[in-house]
């Protein structure tokens, strides 16, 4: 049997049974195909006080035994399952994880009360609008996002083949770029039946693992069988959103129809830059001669608001929650110089840009070596091309550290102009799988007047 008493999901791996994991159920979904046909067996997406989400999976011979164990949103001690590596088959992963845990008839679920484990009630992995073109080129993962609903059209009920046919399409905004999702069948008449109430405008919604294409250089989005919406659902990052939206910067862009491509520029003119740049972003390039190696290379937050979290008495504080965060979330945080012919600039690089050049998340690195990683002191001598954020500090006072929005190894940066059309993706020329019973409205969020 395991001598820890409870293991963690990002160390369970194939080759045993006697697990032992304390998590929250966040998610359940039966797979649906193109013929309405549903699946017995079932899914579900799990959550540990580390942060790190897994999709397990209830055979349909374990279906009406497993399902009265458990609520969705409720805490648990899952016990005696299997962990089995995905196959390359397995496509549209909900999580960007190697293996998933399969349920057997061992397979035991004992609540625990919300006072013994802090587990957050929820997780996403939201990605920018801008990075959504990088998604619709792959099959192997959904992808979460959040948006303002910019328009909505009615419901579209219709025959095809002889089958009645449902769909919705709207659009969402994040205040620059607008992109098209299209909701079908079941999911589309629950989107239309919740988004009509007395809701708090505008409206916010994440969509959880969505399938993300593209047609004719739009982004649209479409449901799949996990696929899940939340409206002005209580989390951090509807918070941040609506709280942007009363920033004069932010309500010039959310509704133009046309994007300009970000300025390029050398390092120099970055640094003399106006405050009409304020908020914009500025692309340039650069050798990166130098890497700052210090134990800052990460930063932990509280896996309640996400708030940065700091030291006291050894245990890492949250100063917004008022508590002590035992397994804070950790993210990269690297700082690093790069120049030009023109000069040289500091510039951070937060958690995802760090993720993208190196393939892997904070605890893969810690794992592999105790002083300063080899792998962040290897960007040093590399061209990129940067895409900075200038902020109201780097404009009127000065400062000179530049937040990184997305990075690219070489000197090539394709410039994306999103336009506006008129009429929206024909979706109907993509697979899609329509989704069972997903929307939530409970929880909503109760920080938004804050």
């Amino acid at each position: 049997m395991s001598t820890t008493t409870s293991d963690y999901l990002r160390n369970v791996k194939p080759g045993r049974t006697d697990w032992k994991v304390k998590i929250r159920i966040i998610r359940q979904w039966r797979i649906v195909t193109r013929t309405g046909q549903v699946f017995k067996g079932f899914n579900l997406l799990l959550l540990d006080s580390k942060n790190c989400r897994m999709h397990a999976f209830v055979p349909g011979s374990l279906a009406d035994k497993i399902s009265r164990m458990f609520t969705v949103g409720k805490l648990y001690i899952l016990k005696n399952f299997q962990v089995k590596e995905y196959t390359e088959q397995d496509k549209f992963r909900v999580i960007h994880m190697n293996r998933q845990i399969i349920f057997t008839a061992d397979t035991k679920l004992k609540a625990l009360d919300e006072n013994e484990i802090h587990i957050p009630g929820n997780m996403f992995d939201l990605y920018e609008f801008a990075d959504l073109k990088k998604m619709a080129t792959q099959t192997l993962y959904l992808t979460d996002v959040i948006g303002i609903l910019h328009k909505k059209e009615q419901l579209n009920i219709y025959e095809k083949d002889g089958k009645q046919q449902v769909n919705i399409k709207f659009k969402l905004t994040d205040g620059r770029k607008k992109i098209n999702v299209t909701f079908w069948d079941t999911l589309a008449e629950e989107f239309e039946g919740e988004i009509t109430g007395n809701l708090e405008q505008p409206i916010i919604i994440i969509i959880a693992s969505a399938r993300v294409s593209s047609w004719k250089d739009e982004i649209d989005i479409c449901n799949y069988s996990p696929t899940q919406f939340y409206i002005n659902y209580d989390h951090h990052s509807v918070v941040k959103l609506r709280k942007m939206l009363k920033e004069p910067n932010f309500s010039t862009h959310q509704f133009s129809n046309t994007k300009k491509p970000s300025p390029i520029c050398t390092i120099s003119e970055i640094k003399t830059l106006g405050k009409e740049f304020v908020q914009e972003q500025v692309v340039c390039k650069g050798k990166v001669k130098f890497v700052e190696e210090t134990k800052k290379w990460r930063k932990d937050f509280c896996t309640s608001c996400y708030s940065e979290t700091e030291t006291q008495n050894k245990e890492q504080y949250c100063n917004y929650c008022k508590r002590i965060v035992p397994h804070p979330l950790k993210r990269f945080h690297v700082s690093i110089v790069a120049s030009d012919e023109s000069g040289g600039i500091e510039l951070i690089l937060k958690d995802r840009e760090v993720r993208t050049l190196l393939g892997k998340n904070v605890e893969e690195v810690e794992n592999e070596e105790d002083s300063f990683p080899t792998c962040i002191k290897n960007l040093k001598g590399m061209d990129y091309s940067f895409k900075v954020l200038i902020t109201e500090d780097n404009v009127l006072k000065r400062d000179f550290d530049y937040v990184v929005t997305n990075i690219v190894v070489g000197w090539e940066f394709q410039q994306e102009i999103q336009q506006e059309q008129s009429s929206l993706q024909n979706t109907q020329s993509v697979a899609t799988e329509p989704s069972g019973s997903s929307y939530h409205l409970d929880n909503m969020s109760q920080h938004l007047q804050s």
